[in-house]
């Protein structure tokens, strides 16, 4: 649900992963045009349809990529998929260069543990990095234990401290 008081974030984009892409449709896209050129009906019709499927994946798991602080959760948004994670889940928060595949376009991403096990984590990569975490550490109730950012009480040596960004 959207309110008023959310913020969105894009998320940050790797040139490597840019080039990938827009170069798959470009390459769909000029094989169906030398296919229609040569007459090649057939090659004409599977780059089209290549060119649909690449572009239906896009729609539906890469853009936009994005991510909302809303009041009482964390919005992750990738194509039509929307995950919500609740602030009070949040047990850590990292940084990684995880190539797991996930809601990110870079590899410079954050890792947002809600508990044990792979299913529990999710991979993010905001581009306004330094604004996102303030919002997020303020709004989760996390602080900087030298490594990662914890929930207050879960195992930190300090009961308040600096919080790093």
């Amino acid at each position: 649900m959207s309110t008023d008081n959310q913020r969105w974030f894009d998320s940050k984009i790797d040139w490597w992963i840019a080039a990938i892409l827009v170069i798959l449709p470009l390459i769909q896209l000029a094989g169906g045009m030398v296919a229609l050129f040569l007459g090649d009906v057939e090659g004409s019709i599977a780059a089209t349809v290549g060119l649909a499927i690449v572009l239906a994946i896009y729609w539906l798991l890469v853009i936009p990529t994005r991510y909302a602080i809303e009041d009482d959760h964390l919005l992750v948004r990738f194509g039509v998929v929307r995950q919500r994670i609740r602030y009070d889940s949040i047990v850590e928060v990292h940084p990684t260069r995880n190539l797991l595949s996930s809601a990110a376009l870079s590899v410079d991403r954050l890792a947002i543990r809600t508990g044990r096990g792979p299913l529990n984590l999710t991979l993010i990569s905001p581009l306004e990095r330094e604004e996102f975490l303030a919002m997020l550490t303020y709004k989760a109730d996390l602080i900087w234990d030298g490594q990662r950012w914890l929930r207050r009480g879960a195992g930190t040596s300090h009961s308040a401290g600096k919080e790093r960004r």
